[in-house]
């Protein structure tokens, strides 16, 4: 795959955008205009880029503020300055932040392009440009999609600790993608010709997850009328991702700290012990230290299994894996029910993107298949976006003085602006509310004052459950 080197030109100023664009074209590149700087970052956000031209003087904020903001959504894309003859001191300002060089107007295009090959050449990006080939082909196998900087340091942490021996304790919010990591850990790893079974610890109640953990004997309770193997015994030779491993009851926690002591177990019904060789790897969205203080998890089973701890940012702290991500879904859903989405238009893909997603990949992923089902015509639009994620952004928009006399700008229906910011409002709170109080909806109903029926009730209207 020969992937073309990709050229942002952020400046006010039409012709330097239209000309040097158009030179830039000719030579190969594939050229991205932006006359804003927030209109650039939102290109960014969507595209990867490998060198941006950026003038000091833009119209909404200044260059030296979209730098940094540069630095945060994409650390390797390469920044060469443009700046005015009488500004070189802030062209400085912008090297010792990361800029590669700066060139003074006016300039010729033949100098500029002699300093983006040079970037090009210097920095390396031929390199990168092999990396990303990796990680494109690594994407078709339906591993892990990232850009992010945090996300690329967890995978390369990843890489270093498969082959081990060690436990390994994933943390993270619901919906992250827990159970991905510890899949790519075991494909990684020694075991990777064994099998990899999982189990949530949320699923079964008590008596029913002994038996699926460790197995049963004939006969050894109601309704056990054969042998049945447990998923320790079936994972032998292999690696067993324990998920939500903080739910664990206290009686099975001891078993299960036996097995990572002793390698043995036995089936519900026997008093034989049996061998194993597996690997454990555990995953939890709960503060398991708050939780050994509460005596609801035992200390010495944490120590056993915190050996290598990972954690995994949620989907807000990587807002620049949202675009690949809608992307990915998008060509995934429409396969899958046989669409044709062919485009997410500007505004809701700001919308997206703003959006703080609670549930995170899991949430994104429901809504993007809602809106491939759901869609009129091949482009998602804003309007069809659910309540919650339009409600945000009309909450941002509208506050109290923002309209004065002579605006002309056509303002949205005012009782369906004000249903849709009040729903958007009450579910984010709600669920921010049971976050807190760990999903008691009795202690929640208090905190506001509110009787549980009728807090249940606005549940079930914004569709809350601890597994969204």
């Amino acid at each position: 795959m020969d992937l073309v080197k990709s050229i942002l030109i952020l400046d006010d100023e039409e012709n330097i955008r239209k000309y040097l664009g158009q030179s830039l074209a000719k030579d190969g590149f594939e050229v991205y205009t932006a006359q804003y700087g927030k209109e650039g970052l939102n290109l960014l956000v969507q595209k990867h880029i490998d060198v941006v031209l950026l003038d000091l003087n833009l119209p909404d904020i200044s260059g030296l503020e979209v730098l940094r903001e540069i630095r945060k959504v994409d650390v390797q894309s390469v920044v060469i300055i443009i700046t005015a003859y009488g500004d070189i001191s802030s062209a400085v300002e912008a090297i010792k932040l990361g800029a590669y060089d700066y060139l003074t107007k006016p300039f010729d295009a033949e100098d500029i392009k002699i300093v983006i090959n040079k970037a090009f050449r210097i920095i390396g990006l031929e390199n990168r440009i092999r990396l990303l080939e990796q990680q494109v082909s690594r994407y078709q196998y339906g591993e892990l999609i990232t850009r992010s900087k945090k996300m690329y340091n967890l995978l390369e942490f990843v890489d270093m600790i498969a082959n081990t021996t060690a436990t390994v304790m994933i943390y993270g919010e619901t919906g992250t993608g827990k159970e991905l990591i510890a899949a790519l850990i075991h494909r990684k790893s020694q075991r990777a010709e064994g099998p990899f079974v999982t189990i949530d610890c949320t699923s079964l109640p008590e008596n029913l997850l002994e038996s699926e953990l460790f197995g049963h004997e004939r006969g050894a309770f109601t309704g056990a009328v054969g042998l049945k193997k447990g998923l320790f015994e079936v994972a032998d030779g292999g690696t067993v991702f324990l998920d939500e491993i903080g739910e664990l009851p206290l009686l099975l926690q001891a078993k299960v700290l036996r097995v990572l002591e002793t390698k043995s177990f036995r089936r519900v019904g026997s008093e034989k012990y049996l061998q194993t060789d597996v690997r454990i790897i555990a995953a939890t969205n709960r503060d398991l230290k708050k939780s050994m203080e509460e005596e609801r998890f035992r200390s010495d089973l944490f120590y056993r299994l915190n050996v290598v701890p990972i954690s995994l940012p949620p989907l807000r702290e990587r807002k620049e894996d949202i675009f690949p991500l809608i992307e990915y879904f998008v060509e995934f859903f429409n396969k899958k029910v046989g669409r044709n989405i062919s485009d997410v238009a500007n505004e809701a893909l700001k919308l997206l993107i703003d959006y703080d997603w609670p549930g995170n990949i899991r949430e994104l992923k429901n809504v993007i298949e809602h809106m491939v089902i759901t869609s009129m015509g091949e482009v998602i639009r804003a309007e069809s976006l659910p309540t919650e994620i339009r409600g945000t952004q009309m909450e941002l928009a509208f506050h109290p003085g923002d309209f004065g006399a002579g605006d002309s700008e056509a303002l949205p229906d005012y009782r369906k602006a004000k249903k849709a910011i009040v729903e958007g409002f009450e579910k984010n709170y709600l669920k921010k509310l049971l976050d807190k109080n760990d999903w008691n909806i009795s202690q929640s109903a208090r905190e506001i004052k509110m009787h549980r029926s009728s807090f249940q009730r606005l549940m079930r209207k914004y569709g809350l459950r601890r597994h969204n």
